[in-house]
């Protein structure tokens, strides 16, 4: 979805913040056009490699276009450009007969480095061809770890991003911090020595999550001295029956969330 059409379709709100995948190509036009109570900073969302594994990180901050953290992400679009050509590569050795035009047309762009494209659009465009069944069954024959597809990215750790975090005044927040799949012992542990090198909150009001869960992170999260944070993980229709704000229709974030959030960052 366009990100001024998104910002159109919330109402008004208290406060609302686009966080994309490795990319603030939406940002300028999301708050040209959102209607809320307080200005939303940039925000931007990025796959990071730990011990684990891989994990989201949500980054929330004004102006990140002129800091060194766009710099960053420039070179995440470069690499990620990279692997899409490589996985349409792989593609029609399989077989598979998609190509650049219908991938890129899938993600609402012309260029594979102005906007985030990855795997939801190659899975897209092989349930178009009726290679697949659903956008789930493509990730499960052809695109997931360890599939015909599948093509590691290149990925920063939280020991690059977190202080640089830290240094430029930004929030660095765990996104949906179950996805870790640690024991809950085990990621207290783990988010302490985040919280070391510069996390500041965890998304503990997460769309995915029971209400059990999401008082159970709090909890943690305010153990930790990190801050509270939500999110729908809205992803038009890749993600199907999750709506902007309200996630599965359950999701409240109130709006001190978002005060706190903001009083955490550092003001241009």
């Amino acid at each position: 979805m366009p990100p001024d059409q998104l910002a159109a379709s919330l109402g008004h709100v208290h406060l609302a913040i686009l966080t994309d995948h490795d990319t603030l190509a939406g940002s300028a036009a999301f708050a040209k056009v959102i209607d809320s109570e307080l200005p939303p900073p940039d925000g931007v969302e990025l796959s990071l490699r730990w011990d684990g594994g891989t994990f989201h990180l949500l980054v929330y901050g004004y102006s990140l276009a002129r800091t060194e953290l766009a710099a960053r992400i420039d070179a995440l679009a470069i690499a990620r450009r990279n692997r899409n050509l490589e996985l349409l590569d792989r593609a029609n050795q399989h077989g598979l007969a998609i190509t650049e035009e219908e991938v890129l047309a899938a993600a609402g762009t012309t260029d594979f480095e102005a906007k985030s494209v990855g795997r939801p659009h190659f899975a897209r465009v092989l349930v178009d061809h009726g290679y697949a069944e659903s956008i789930q069954d493509a990730f499960d024959r052809y695109l997931a770890k360890g599939r015909p597809l599948y093509s590691p990215k290149t990925l920063f750790g939280f020991d690059e991003i977190g202080p640089l975090c830290a240094d430029l005044g930004l929030v660095p927040v765990v996104a949906h911090p179950l996805s870790l799949g640690l024991p809950l012992a085990s990621l207290v542990t783990t988010l302490v020595g985040f919280r070391r090198l510069g996390l500041v909150g965890l998304e503990c009001l997460y769309a995915g999550y029971t209400p059990d869960q999401r008082a159970e992170l709090t909890q943690i999260a305010q153990d930790a001295g990190l801050l509270v944070t939500g999110g729908s993980d809205y992803h038009g229709t890749f993600k199907p029956g999750l709506e902007p704000l309200m996630g599965f229709g359950d999701l409240v974030v109130p709006a001190e969330v978002g005060d706190r959030l903001l009083e955490s960052l550092n003001r241009p």
